[in-house]
């Protein structure tokens, strides 16, 4: 058993219920959005680019526009949908940018797949720096980061696509049984949160997380000091709250000190998405991510859901090696060949295991 033995030897914390999990990530980590009263509206479609990408693919957008007792705030909502009256599932994608067409977002690729997708730019839903005036940090937190267990950024962003996904909800060709969010990097994070956080998004997709995504601290390269074949060790959380604060609550810059949390660790994260399905993609390149700690994170949170009577990720007994990918268990995982990057291999292997799963129900009660 030497996965076992490998994670015997990092000494995790034990697994708990999901609600405790989610409550110590969120005591520690990632913070609280306030209680603000708010409204939601949405605005009717504007068509773009002649309304058609292909034959029956539409492009458009609708401003979701968010009101509460401290002001308002408006960002667009890019809908990229079959006109064909077949209902389909869907991929809500946070973005680096709003472009259509990007070498790291392959629409043709996956519409021609069957999937429908909402997405949004990150940037538009608030700044990613530590300013907590602007976007939907203005308006649901007027007095900024007020304790240490105020959300920071992610879970700002977590919150906006939840308000994405109750807009999904309106459109009737929308498959709301097989809905799934996605991100990269700091927004792979932000789709793992965006998973813990609302149980309606059925499959979660982080694609190079990492450092407080879907990477283990305990044992990871950067904690250890050990040296990668590319010549960097993976990030830590000293690094990651020097320059990203604004990311997570206040609460999380004590553990910068150690590097490693006392009472958690990220298989937490993995683990309170159960009974719904996680995803883990890695790049054998990307040691800043630490693709070797985000696959034991898969490993780790197994238990989750064989206690429920559920596969977890079903692999082999190693670390597994570029190209290889595990799609039977309600984890699934596949490392990339490549740097830090989401690519057209990655998106294929998203949908490969949608496609697999979408006719299995979840149970979330």
């Amino acid at each position: 058993m030497k996965l076992q033995q490998i994670l015997k030897e990092r000494n995790l914390p034990d697994l708990l219920s999901a609600e405790k999990m989610k409550k110590i990530l969120l005591d520690n980590e990632y913070g609280y959005v306030p209680d603000t009263p708010y409204g939601v509206y949405y605005s009717e479609p504007n068509i773009l680019h002649g309304g058609l990408l292909g034959r029956t693919v539409q492009y458009s957008t609708v401003d979701l526009t968010v009101t509460t007792p401290y002001g308002v705030h408006t960002f667009p909502i890019h809908r990229i949908l079959h006109n064909d009256g077949q209902k389909r599932p869907f991929f809500v994608f946070v973005n680096f940018n709003a472009q259509i067409h990007d070498f790291i977002f392959p629409i043709e690729e996956v519409t021609e797949g069957g999937f429908d997708v909402l997405y949004v730019k990150y940037n538009d839903i608030t700044t990613d720096d530590r300013d907590f005036t602007n976007g939907i940090a203005g308006v649901l937190l007027p007095h900024g980061q007020e304790t240490n267990t105020t959300c920071g950024k992610i879970r700002l962003w977590t919150w906006a696509l939840s308000r994405v996904l109750d807009y999904a909800e309106t459109i009737p060709t929308l498959d709301l049984d097989n809905a799934a969010v996605v991100g990269h990097s700091r927004l792979g994070k932000t789709a793992l949160v965006a998973g813990m956080t609302d149980n309606r998004f059925k499959y979660v997709i982080s694609n190079d997380s990492g450092c407080s995504g879907a990477a283990l601290t305990r044992g990871s390269m950067g904690v250890t000091g050990e040296i990668g074949p590319f010549g960097e060790s993976s990030e830590t959380i000293k690094r990651i709250v020097s320059f990203f604060p604004h990311w997570f609550c206040k609460k999380y810059q004590e553990y910068a000190k150690t590097n490693i949390p006392d009472i958690f660790d990220q298989h937490f994260l993995v683990a309170s998405i159960a009974p719904r399905f996680a995803y883990v993609a890695s790049a054998t390149m990307d040691d800043w991510a630490d693709p070797v700690s985000e696959f034991l994170t898969c490993v780790a949170a197994t238990p989750a859901y064989e206690k429920m009577g559920l596969k977890g990720l079903v692999c082999n007994d190693e670390i597994p090696n570029g190209g290889e990918f595990f799609h039977e268990g309600r984890i699934g995982y596949h490392k990339t060949h490549g740097a830090h990057m989401i690519s057209r291999h990655d998106w294929h292997r998203f949908m490969d295991y949608i496609k697999l799963h979408k006719d299995e129900t979840v149970d979330n009660k």
